[in-house]
């Protein structure tokens, strides 16, 4: 893909005057898509008609056109390309080259990355990786600015975001604006770091407001903020609609709201009239789940299969996100739009006959930038730690299908879990869990958001003991060992201990294999790497565990101190 990704396209007057000489049919285009049914996303309307291609846009939608290559449509549908706005490419756990490799071919040709993984281990030096790599992935990869490095003053991770840092971190060329902030506390209290950061973004302030509900959403809109993904309910939905912020329906790996939220993008509550300022976003997606599942074109699929319009689903991927994110050339199939565009064969199942971004078919990634640092060291405390959660505390109860966990009496865990720092600092937690029914073994990895410390579940101190020695051997990834300290399956994750380089497929089968290997010993989450890696998250509700200790996210408190004891 020729194109940099730039906050605002530069106007070049060579190229946009060539684009008016082939919609007038005064010079011959570089490509012609001819036999096409147009699917409208602006109009909602579906019409007949061939597109020139030009520098790798859109010069004109009509008849006439001539180029030395033409690409026979066949009556098939041509559509915007898909566009997630809100996705942590790290969570995939694959680089931003072979997430590519994964989405491309369901009809993704851009994404809003929200890198905060990724900094909140590497600082400012993430955000820039990212963005180099997005640029010779085959995808248009922008970038918000996480707001939140730490999520909260009960995280310390391997960086920390300052509001001058925050400031230069808007000036970087693909940065669209500032990312979730997620420190919803800190702004609803007027909290002096919180605003000082709110107070640098001049533009979009994504939103993240877990459980907010009535006058706390009036006050978080207030606050000058946009958006939301985190609406699990159709009334928390209508109530950040009506407040003014734009709805981003989440479909990911752990949390599953599109089904439920459905009827609020149908327009149920008004007559039949969808909404406008809505979006698709998978937020948190695993490799696995991309390859066996699709990416937007399923969420789409699941759309018009309970009674969306094709037209209404596909702006929720194309020119929706597109308005939000002010990217004003993408989105549409009109002319001077880039041409990242998407064939399909229907408008039910969305299947993906050919994919353009930038005019330039097919995909030819680059190679990943290298990406020093992130290491994971456990130190001398995780051997001599006793992983023995107090009696009196509380439980947190795992959802299979969302990322919220339930407040539970001490008592009820069948599983213990530990939370140890990643960057040598020593601090180690460890409590109970219910919901992961582990009989036996093990499992540790090095994605827990959004600090990114090192969580392990097992049934057994010696086993949890053996999955982090064999981790923090293994340079980061996820590790499930039997009750003997026996490994059965590793996910070598080498960039930062978040990512892959290896070909979907590989890492897909790596992710398989750990998940069969928790399976084999009692765990019954269905995509139990995502889940576990965020139950360390302390803007989610309710209680997350952290290397300082148990955490109240509803009453803002740690439920009690990590206390280390000899082992």
């Amino acid at each position: 893909m020729h194109d940099l990704p730039l906050k605002t396209d530069p106007f070049d007057v060579a190229q946009r005057q060539r684009l008016v000489r082939v919609a007038l049919g005064q010079e011959a285009a570089d490509t012609v898509i001819v036999n096409a049914q147009i699917v409208d996303v602006l109009t909602r309307e579906l019409y007949t008609a061939d597109v020139a291609l030009a520098g790798g846009r859109i010069a004109g939608v009509g008849s006439g056109y001539r180029a030395p290559e033409t690409i026979d449509a066949h009556g098939a549908f041509l559509a915007p390309g898909f566009m997630d706005a809100h996705i942590h490419i790290e969570s995939s756990l694959l680089t931003p080259a072979r997430f590519a490799q994964a989405v491309r071919p369901h009809g993704t040709t851009g994404v809003v990355a929200e890198p905060h993984e990724l900094v909140n281990v590497l600082g400012l030096h993430g955000l820039h990786w990212m963005l180099e790599a997005g640029r010779g992935s085959g995808l248009r990869v922008y970038a918000s600015l996480p707001s939140c490095v730490p999520a909260s003053e009960y995280e310390r991770g391997g960086a920390v975001l300052t509001a001058p840092d925050i400031r230069e971190g808007l000036t970087v060329p693909g940065v669209l604006g500032l990312a979730e902030m997620m420190n919803y506390p800190g702004v609803l209290s007027s909290d002096t770091g919180v605003w000082s950061v709110l107070e640098q973004a001049q533009g979009r302030r994504d939103g993240h407001a877990a459980g907010l509900r009535g006058a706390q959403v009036q006050a978080y809109a207030a606050a000058g903020i946009h958006s939301d993904h985190e609406a699990v309910t159709p009334q928390e939905a209508l109530e950040r609609l009506r407040a003014g912020l734009w709805l981003m329906v989440r479909e990911g790996s752990a949390a599953r709201n599109l089904d439920a939220l459905l009827p609020v993008l149908r327009g149920d509550w008004s007559g039949g009239r969808p909404p406008r300022r809505t979006m698709l976003v998978s937020d948190d997606v695993s490799v696995d789940e991309l390859l066996e599942l699709g990416h937007l074109d399923r969420l789409m699929k699941t759309c018009v299969a309970g009674g969306m319009h094709p037209a209404d689903a596909l702006a929720l991927v194309t020119c929706n996100p597109a308005e939000y994110w002010g990217l004003h050339d993408l989105g549409a199939v009109c002319p001077g739009y880039h041409a990242d565009l998407v064939l399909l064969k229907d408008l039910q199942g969305f299947e993906v006959l050919e994919t353009w971004v930038g005019g330039q078919r097919g995909l030819n990634a680059g190679t990943t930038p290298a990406l020093p640092g992130g290491a994971v060291s456990l130190g001398a405390e995780w051997e001599r730690a006793s992983f023995e959660p107090p009696a009196s505390w509380p439980v947190i109860g795992v959802r299979p299908d969302q990322i919220v966990t339930d407040t539970l009496p001490s008592g009820s865990g069948d599983t213990r879990l530990v939370v140890s720092d990643r960057y040598g600092r020593g601090e180690v937690a460890a409590c109970w869990a219910a919901g992961l029914h582990l009989e036996r073994g093990a499992v540790a990895l090095s994605v827990l958001h959004d600090a990114h410390h090192v969580i392990a579940a097992g049934a057994d101190a010696g086993s949890i003991r053996a999955a982090g020695r064999a981790l923090e051997a293994l340079g980061g990834g996820a590790v499930v060992v039997d009750e003997t300290g026996r490994v059965l399956a590793e996910l070598p994750l080498p960039f930062a201990g978040l990512m892959s380089d290896a070909p979907p497929q590989t890492a897909a089968q790596q992710a398989e294999d750990i998940k069969a290997a928790l399976h084999s010993l009692g765990c019954t989450l269905p995509y139990p790497v995502t889940t576990l890696s965020f139950l360390g998250l302390t803007v989610i509700p309710s209680l997350k565990l952290t290397p300082r200790g148990l955490f109240d996210v509803n009453g803002w408190r740690l439920v009690g101190e990590a206390v280390m004891r000899d082992a």
